[in-house]
């Protein structure tokens, strides 16, 4: 099953994204597979339960700041049109806090693709970091903080997709260029949680595709 086209979605249901050939899996079953790299990993503040990946939402940024705890990111892949998704789900408190999906180079280049809450609301945002510069390019309200992401990334152009659950279709949340130099990697990240109290955010059923010709 393609879980970047159709995460546990019916065989039956032929969508084009069905075509796509998926490159790897990662269902975080008792431990993470080789290919991980942590980012300033902080050892007591993730753990795999259940069949998830659980990280502590916790202060530090790479938006606006280079110091967000447990980055992490996958091995990279040869250049070609690529799709990265992952289930998110948390109970976010803290304006701007947020967890997600990351087209990364460092810390000043990087896409990112985020279930974020703000003043109460949830939202779905898309943002590019390149040179240190950041560009919000797609905010939407959405109404769940649990939610499926998705980064595309074709011909140098990078774009955020999001659905509540899967059979549903991809809606777009906001396309961008990157062309920072370097290796780019697919990364989940947390960023902005709170000091005093422990949250966790549960991620799931991530899956790197390469996309199907006319995808």
């Amino acid at each position: 099953m393609n879980t970047c086209g159709m995460i546990l979605g019916s065989l039956l249901l032929l969508a084009p994204a069905d075509r796509d050939k998926v490159l790897f899996e990662e269902h975080f079953d008792g431990r993470l597979q080789g290919g991980w790299q942590w980012v300033r990993e902080d050892k007591s503040e993730w753990r795999i339960r259940d069949g998830q990946l659980e990280v502590r939402s916790q202060p530090g940024r790479i938006w606006g700041g280079n110091d967000a705890k447990n980055v992490l990111l996958r091995d990279p892949l040869k250049p070609q049109d690529l799709a990265a998704s992952v289930t998110v789900a948390h109970k976010p408190g803290e304006k701007w806090e947020q967890a997600g999906l990351l087209w990364y180079v460092d810390d000043d280049n990087f896409v990112k693709l985020i279930s974020e809450y703000i003043d109460g609301k949830m939202y779905v945002v898309t943002a590019r970091e390149q040179r240190a510069k950041g560009t919000v390019v797609g905010k939407i309200e959405v109404p769940s903080a649990n939610i499926q992401l998705r980064l595309r990334v074709q011909a140098g152009r990078v774009t955020g997709q999001w659905r509540l659950k899967p059979g549903d279709s991809w809606s777009d949340a906001g396309t961008c260029e990157f062309d920072a130099k370097g290796e780019p990697r697919f990364g989940l990240f947390t960023q902005n949680g709170p000091r005093n109290e422990t949250r966790w955010v549960r991620f799931d059923d991530f899956a790197v595709c390469a996309l199907a010709a006319g995808q």
